[in-house]
Parts: structure tokens; sequence; C-alpha cells
């Protein structure tokens, strides 16, 4: 009798001690979940706030950026640690063309779209993307991602 409790207590201390790559809870596998932290990166971008990047962006994060250069997480948090000139440029940005793919058993995410950035003056940029997201630590984060500048063909 002793060795069968002894088995279920171990059993319950096993099932209890989830891994930290548990599947996402289904509330957080949507396509507006990571819309959500696109939007939340967007704009941390936008105020250079690193504390929000720094939660967005995985440990091993690589942007390959619209010039060509990859940049490991390590610089572009350090880059967008130093303040936004003021006043800050006002720039309407919205994200168009969006999808949302889960591969890996919901683990991992990809997101593409266009983001369209509209200058109070000047011309308006549209920047074809990708990001790749794995889930961890009980939220998205970045772990690629690569922009590509474009000006749309004329109809």
């Amino acid at each position: 009798m002793r060795t069968k409790q002894l088995a279920m207590a171990l059993a319950a201390l096993a099932l209890s001690a989830a891994p930290a790559f548990a599947q996402p809870p289904r509330s957080e596998r949507t396509a507006a979940a990571l819309m959500t932290v696109e939007q939340e990166w967007l704009g941390a971008l936008n105020r250079h706030d690193a504390k929000t990047l720094s939660r967005i962006l995985g440990r091993e994060f690589i942007d390959s950026d619209f010039q060509g250069d990859a940049i490991a997480r390590k610089q572009y948090l350090t880059y967008f640690a130093h303040p936004v000139p003021r006043p800050a440029p006002r720039v309407k940005q919205t994200f168009e063309d969006t999808k949302v793919r889960f591969v890996a058993g919901g683990e991992v995410a990809i997101v593409t779209g266009v983001v369209v950035a509209q200058p109070a003056t000047g011309a308006i940029r549209h920047s074809r993307f990708t990001d790749v997201f794995a889930w961890r630590d009980g939220r998205w984060q970045a772990i690629t991602g690569q922009e590509t500048h474009f000006t749309p063909a004329r109809d």
C-alpha cells in the first residue's frame, strides 16, 4: 500500500511541474492576441520604449532590417533606449494585409503583413514584414523579424 501511495505522489508531483514550453492558453493562441503584441511592439518603437521591447523580444532575437543589416537583440535595445527626439515627428502607422499562422503545435506563430506609415508631411512609406514568435514564460516573444520597404504598384 505504501508503494502505491508513493507512486501516486510522484505522479502528481511530475504532473504539477509543467514545462515552460507548455501550450499557450486558447485565449492567447489567437490572431488577435498576436496582433495586440504587434501593436505594442510598433508603439514601443515609436516611443523608444526599451523596457516594453525587452519584454517582447526573445533572448535570441535577430532583426533583418530594410537596409539588409542583421541586428541582434542587444543592438536593437541599445538603439531604442535613446530618447525620441522632441518634438517627436507625428506619424500615423497602420497594419494592412496581416496574416497569422500557428506552427509547431501552436508554440510558434508567424505574422506577416504591411505597415503603412503616414507622416504629417512627406511621402507614405510601406514596409512588408515577417515576424516569428515563440510561446514561452506565459507569453509570446519575438524571435526574429524582417522588414522590406516597397512602393506599391499603381492600379
